[in-house]
């Protein structure tokens, strides 16, 4: 995907995040805390675009590639029609099924992944460490494509010192309800599996990267948890954080030679092709009023639209 740096800077800046569901909503109000009082740019416009394309059914529950590379480069050409200057894809699923997406090769607009983010995120810890080792948490795609693992191995990392866990339908449970009981238990279960395909190797530091966005609201349970099992220590990784900070450093860094900063008013929208209960919404006001109350009010007015993308 390409680097941030290549766009020339301009005035008005669109700033598109996507995600299938909730889980970006962290990288998307990361964003907008920090533009709102540190901006290179004047006027900001930030949209917020769940590419979840049936209310009961995500990207997971289609049976090929082909299928969900389709639904979601119509969800891109969707996006095309707000003209944002960039599209930060804050899904590891959607990241994955990108590169499949006629979308990818058109070059319309600026896009990056998620993923990438996780990859170097992991492999900068990795390297502090020769005995550490990391477990990947992901969704099944996510896991399935093994696009994280690949990544390392290229690198230099031992694949032995990657564990991979899909996390059967652990999003969509944190999706509807991520303070139940249910996805504390289905956190300790993953967490039970990946753990238990651990050799015992020399005692190292352990790290766990939450590669699904939704898993990051859940980074303390992921760590009572795993902490429960073993005795090394344990740090989480959270590729939402790299993603955010990314996207505004590299922005700064394209505006180099601006010395003013601006303190904008930012269009914030969120749109989903999906209704959203005013119980899931309040979940998310919850953990995301304290980052930036300007996004839990764009949530809360949030427009549903059906016609959103065709699926």
């Amino acid at each position: 995907m390409d680097s941030l740096k290549n766009k020339t800077g301009l005035s008005r800046k669109t700033i598109l995040v996507t995600d299938s569901g909730l889980g970006g909503m962290s990288v998307f109000a990361r964003i907008a805390a920090h533009l709102k009082n540190n901006s290179q740019w004047p006027d900001v416009s930030m949209v917020y675009f769940n590419a979840w394309p049936e209310q009961d059914k995500g990207y997971n529950h289609f049976k090929t590639m082909g299928q969900r590379a389709g639904v979601f480069n119509n969800a891109l050409n969707a996006m095309e029609n707000f003209k944002p200057d960039m599209i930060l894809i804050a899904c590891n699923t959607l990241s994955v099924i990108y590169p499949f997406t006629p979308h990818s090769r058109d070059k319309k607009t600026m896009v990056t992944g998620i993923v990438d983010h996780g990859v170097q995120l992991i492999h900068k810890n990795l390297m502090l460490d020769p005995n550490s080792r990391v477990i990947i948490f992901g969704t099944p795609t996510t896991i399935a494509e093994k696009s994280h693992g690949r990544g390392l191995v290229k690198m230099g990392i031992d694949p032995k010192r990657i564990i991979n866990q899909g996390c059967t339908n652990l999003a969509g449970k944190i999706e509807r309800d991520p303070f139940s009981q249910d996805v504390s238990n289905m956190i300790h279960s993953n967490v039970f599996k990946a753990v238990s395909k651990i050799k015992k190797t020399p005692d190292g530091r352990v790290y766990a990267a939450l590669c699904c966005t939704h898993f990051g609201y859940c980074k303390d349970l992921f760590k009572t948890a795993i902490s429960g099992y073993l005795k090394e220590d344990v740090i989480i990784l959270n590729p939402n954080k790299r993603m955010a900070d990314h996207a505004i450093s590299d922005y700064e860094i394209l505006s180099h030679d601006k010395t003013d900063t601006f303190y904008p008013d930012i269009d914030m929208k969120v749109i989903s092709r999906v209704f959203w209960e005013p119980e899931r919404i309040n979940a998310y006001v919850r953990l995301l009023k304290d980052v930036s109350p300007e996004v839990v009010n764009a949530l809360a007015a949030y427009e549903w639209n059906p016609n959103l993308f065709e699926v």
